[in-house]
């Protein structure tokens, strides 16, 4: 192993694994996105010493157990067909991948490297430090404090009137009067509906109506899970306080780039106000209709909205409900195990005219899961892929940002938290749903 490849780690690894599985160029492959996916987890998983033609064949491939490499060639057929798709994905669909991987000739372990300009010193920072783990970990328990924090106050203001780092210059003509000098902006955070777990050593009290025994099939997975141990029954909890971590994530981010424009932020949980409170504000609300009221509302007399499919029952975001004909409808992608490797999130923003003549910006970030609301927000704080997008709309004919519209995006998906956000669509909104 080469230094620049032991510079990598494995989350990093696992990362660039599943952009290559979810991009275009495998879209149709299946065998070889298996053979991906055997060969990439067993040198992850430090066993690539275990990788040979035969269990390539009869653990990736399907073969039967008596599969000997002298009856054919499948597999150094196959290896060779993922030699060239690798080449092929990394020099014209996904030319800026930081980690990529590539498959030696004669050999089945895959090398994991860093793309030339991207290579830095071990004592060096790497870059895009918000896709690191460990900073996301800190960054959520930011916002878990502000949360906390927000159940016991019902406000959290955060002032900032000297900037802790310019804004990107690409911002400015997307986020508008968000990112004014001193602008007051609500970020509002949609709390879904949940039951806290908790072991009470004696009953819990009288007056505690909202609390009830746990069923024995949830017992059983509270106790697995090794929490401390109240010396009880294990009860459930109804709350409305509760922050899914895609959400927290992305009021992370938000908080980020809107401090450093020296904007006064309020950071609140959706269900501690009323709707009246957003009147006439700037705000950033993140969450999705099935749990947020205020982006149930607004996305009700928007072009896209998030839908639950009665057919394939999952959420998927369209133009217009499936069961009555929508044209576009944009469904999350599973793996063999039922678990989410690619979701959409969805962008809403509308400009409004206080009475003050004064504009004023609300933007929506839901998704298909809560990765979607995070992949909205990587979106809308990203200069580059706001250029992009500015260019699309200048093809279309606008010379300026519409003062209302919708783009949604795709990302891939690792343990529920998005790895990346592109572009997928958007639709200018020529009559906004009313705020109020």
């Amino acid at each position: 192993m080469n230094t620049l490849e032991q510079t990598i780690s494995p989350d990093q690894k696992r990362q660039a694994l599943e952009q290559a599985l979810q991009g275009n160029i495998f879209s149709r492959a299946d065998q070889l996105k298996r053979f991906l996916r055997y060969i990439c987890e067993m040198e992850i998983a430090g066993r690539a010493h275990e990788v040979k033609e035969y269990s390539i064949a009869t653990e990736a491939l399907g073969h039967s157990a008596d599969y000997s490499s002298a009856d054919g060639s499948s597999v150094r057929n196959r290896a060779h067909s993922l030699r060239q798709k690798l080449q092929e994905y990394y020099e014209s669909e996904n030319p800026e991948a930081e980690i990529q991987i590539s498959l030696q000739k004669g050999s089945y372990i895959p090398c994991f490297v860093r793309r030339p300009e991207t290579v830095v010193h071990r004592d060096e920072v790497i870059a895009k430090p918000e896709k690191n783990y460990r900073r996301l970990a800190f960054a959520l328990g930011v916002v878990a404090l502000a949360v906390v924090l927000a159940e016991t106050t019902a406000l959290v203001v955060v002032s900032s009137r000297t900037a802790a780092a310019p804004v990107e210059a690409g911002l400015h003509e997307t986020w508008g009067p968000l990112l004014r000098r001193g602008a007051e902006v609500v970020i509002c955070i949609g709390s879904p509906p949940a039951l806290l777990l908790k072991s009470w050593k004696a009953d819990p009290p009288a007056f505690n109506k909202d609390v009830t025994p746990a069923p024995d099939r949830i017992v059983d997975w509270y106790t697995g899970l090794h929490m401390p141990n109240g010396g009880g029954k294990v009860y459930m909890g109804k709350t409305l306080n509760t922050v899914l971590a895609g959400d927290a994530l992305a009021a992370v981010r938000a908080v980020r780039v809107l401090t450093s424009s020296g904007a006064s932020i309020q950071v609140l949980p959706e269900s501690s106000l009323r709707p009246l409170v957003l009147r006439g504000r700037n705000v950033l609300l993140i969450g999705s209709p099935n749990y947020s009221p205020y982006a149930a509302r607004i996305l009700h007399g928007s072009p896209f909205s998030i839908y639950f499919d009665t057919e394939t029952r999952e959420e998927v975001i369209a133009d217009g409900r499936p069961e009555d004909g929508a044209k576009h409808v944009y469904r999350p992608k599973r793996d063999e195990f039922g678990q989410t490797t690619l979701t959409y999130g969805l962008l809403t923003v509308i400009l409004s005219m206080t009475g003050s003549d004064r504009q004023e910006q609300t933007a929506i970030f839901s998704g298909i899961g809560s990765a979607g609301s995070q992949a909205a927000m990587e979106f809308f704080a990203s200069a580059p892929d706001l250029k992009v997008f500015r260019e699309r709309l200048r093809k279309e004919g606008h010379s300026s940002m519409p003062a209302s519209y919708q783009v949604i995006v795709r990302c891939g998906v690792d343990r529920l938290l998005a790895l990346n956000s592109y572009y997928e669509t958007h639709q200018v909104i020529t009559h906004p749903p009313s705020l109020d």
